[in-house]
């Protein structure tokens, strides 16, 4: 069986990162965040980290082809050799064909674009609602991040409903343990 990579996409709040990290507890995918590859790679202080951290330290968006370079490097990694879902990324149009180009090299693609909907006020409200006092949970950062996703999906969605049959919805405004079951649904038959 070829790795199965999948794209969980949705907005702030709406689960994707908790279904992910149940998705890849149960099936032997990895889950591939940027925030997290961006972590590692500034911690390691590795040349891609170090690159990168030239464009943070001045508040510039970090280059895709650096994004890029990161989940290239990641998807090297042997606990890759089955597949990944991409939690978070990509964030633009551009990121999602240089994905399709780093998967396509690999003699891949991507196999499926699981897209949470949750309305706009539940999102809202969940930002708000959570207890862990993060820092971007503050009312004017929640809009931002809201706004940023609205930019984000007018970027990539058309992307990917390009390709008849690749996104598939799950209602995200339901109890997670209800949502696992749909997601797992769509995924189990693509990791065999």
């Amino acid at each position: 069986m070829s790795p199965a990579f999948i794209m969980f996409f949705g907005p702030p709040g709406c689960g994707k990162g908790t279904q992910a990290k149940k998705v890849t507890d149960e099936l032997p995918l990895v889950q591939i965040s940027t925030g997290e590859l961006f972590r590692k790679h500034l911690g390691e202080k590795t040349p891609l980290g170090l690159e990168a951290q030239k464009y943070m330290s001045q508040g510039a968006l970090v280059p895709d082809e650096i994004t890029i370079g990161m989940v290239r490097e990641r998807l090297e990694e042997p606990d890759c050799h089955n597949g990944a879902i991409f939690d978070g990324f990509p964030r633009t149009g551009d990121q999602a064909l240089a994905l399709d180009n780093l998967l396509a090299e690999m003699n891949s693609k991507l196999h499926m674009v699981v897209d949470f909907e949750l309305p706009i006020e539940i999102s809202r409200q969940r930002l708000m609602a959570r207890q862990e006092g993060r820092t971007d949970d503050k009312p004017e950062v929640i809009e931002k991040r809201l706004n940023d996703h609205a930019a984000i999906e007018a970027s990539v969605m058309p992307h990917y409903h390009a390709h008849k049959g690749l996104v598939k919805t799950v209602d995200a405004n339901r109890p997670i343990d209800v949502i696992y079951q749909d997601v797992m649904a769509l995924i189990k038959p693509l990791v065999g």
